[in-house]
C-alpha cells in the first residue's frame, strides 16, 4: 500500500475496491445486494449515480450499499474531512451508526467502526475498510437482524448523549457569559452586566445573582 496521497479518482478508486473486497460476505453469505457510485441531492432526496470515467473533482460523497428486504448498510467516503463513516437503515425513517447498534448491544470493538479523518492514502484507506468490514463480520448477525427490543435501546442512547451535550453546551454558555459579566462589572459596565447576567437568572448561582442585583442597584442609584 502507497502512503503518499492521492488524487479524487484514486482515492474513490481505492474506497470502491476495498469496500467490495471486504465487504463481500454480505453479498455471498447474507444475499445482500451491492451497489456504489457518488451521491447527489435532488430536492432533498438523496441519489447515488454511478460513476463514469471523467475526473472527480471535490467535493464528493462516495457511498457503497448493501441492501435486502428493507434493510440497508452504507458505507460512505467524503472529501470533507476524508473520513469513512457507516450507516444502518432497518426502516424509512431512523438510521443508526454501526457503533450505536455495537454499544446498544453491549458488546465491544465499536471503536474500529468509527473511522478517522484525513484518510488520503491507500494504506490507511485500507485499514479502515478492513476493520469496519471484519467488526460487521463478527457481528452480522446483530447488524442485519437487530430487535425491536435493541433498536429501541439504541435510540433511547441516543436522546439520553443528545440531552448530555445539550446540558454541557448550556453549562458551558453560562459559565462564558459570567466571564463576560464579570469583566463588565469590574469594567463598571452595569448596564452590560444586567444585559448578560439576567436572561440566565434561574441558572446563577448566589454570587452572580448578587452580583447583578448589585448592577441593578447601581444603575439606578
Amino acid at each position: 500500500m502507497s502512503n503518499s496521497d492521492l488524487s479524487a479518482n484514486e482515492l474513490l478508486k481505492c474506497f470502491f475496491s476495498e469496500c467490495e473486497r471486504n465487504f463481500r460476505f454480505l453479498e455471498q453469505r447474507y444475499g445482500y445486494s451491492f451497489f456504489c457510485g457518488l451521491v447527489e441531492y435532488r430536492n432533498n432526496y438523496k441519489l447515488i449515480k454511478p460513476i463514469n470515467s471523467g475526473i472527480i473533482h471535490e467535493p464528493f460523497i462516495a457511498v457503497t450499499r448493501y441492501e435486502k428486504d428493507g434493510c440497508a448498510l452504507e458505507f460512505s467516503y467524503s472529501s470533507q474531512h476524508f473520513v469513512i463513516e457507516n450507516q444502518a437503515f432497518y426502516n424509512p425513517v431512523d438510521r443508526f451508526s454501526l457503533a450505536e447498534i455495537l454499544y446498544a448491544a453491549r458488546k465491544s470493538g465499536g471503536q474500529a467502526l468509527n473511522g478517522d479523518w484525513g484518510l488520503t492514502n491507500e494504506a490507511l484507506i485500507h485499514n479502515t475498510i478492513q476493520g469496519m468490514a471484519a467488526t460487521t463480520e463478527k457481528y452480522a448477525r446483530i447488524f442485519l437482524n437487530p430487535s425491536s427490543k435493541l433498536l429501541n435501546r439504541a435510540m433511547a442512547i441516543r436522546s439520553k448523549r443528545m440531552e448530555q451535550k445539550i446540558r454541557q453546551k448550556h453549562l458551558q454558555t453560562i459559565k462564558l457569559v459570567c466571564q463576560d459579566a464579570a469583566k463588565a462589572y469590574r469594567e463598571k459596565n452595569y448596564r452590560q452586566v444586567v444585559r448578560l447576567l439576567e436572561p440566565f437568572r434561574q441558572y446563577l448561582k448566589k454570587a452572580e445573582i448578587k452580583k447583578l442585583e448589585r448592577a441593578k442597584a447601581l444603575l439606578t442609584s
